[in-house]
């Protein structure tokens, strides 16, 4: 079936049925039901915040890393810091559409 048949089936059965009298059932199932939880929005960035103290531990003992510390703190951006910043950033960037993907 195509695009085009289930609209042309859908609009069929439309015509064709006039529904079910639910007498308020609907309405009781919908009041039944646990409401949604509220969204923590102080989780997000506690999250970046711990991820990025953890990374920058795991990485703190790394020649890579110290390399790119020594060119940010002597204000020279090499290759080694734009390289980590770019990984981070983009690290960053999946961790967010994770996390708002899935909230």
């Amino acid at each position: 079936m195509n695009d085009l048949s289930d609209q042309k089936l859908d609009e069929l059965l439309r015509q064709n049925f006039a529904g079910v009298p639910d007498h308020g059932f609907s309405k009781r199932v919908l009041r039944a039901l646990p409401q949604r939880p509220s969204p923590r929005i102080w989780l997000l960035p506690a999250a970046a915040v711990i991820g990025g103290l953890l990374t920058w531990l795991a990485l703190l003992p790394s020649p890579i890393w110290q390399a790119a510390a020594s060119e940010l703190l002597t204000r020279d951006a090499g290759a080694t810091s734009l390289m980590l910043s770019a990984l981070l950033f983009g690290v960053s960037l999946l961790g967010c559409a994770w996390a708002l993907e899935e909230a």
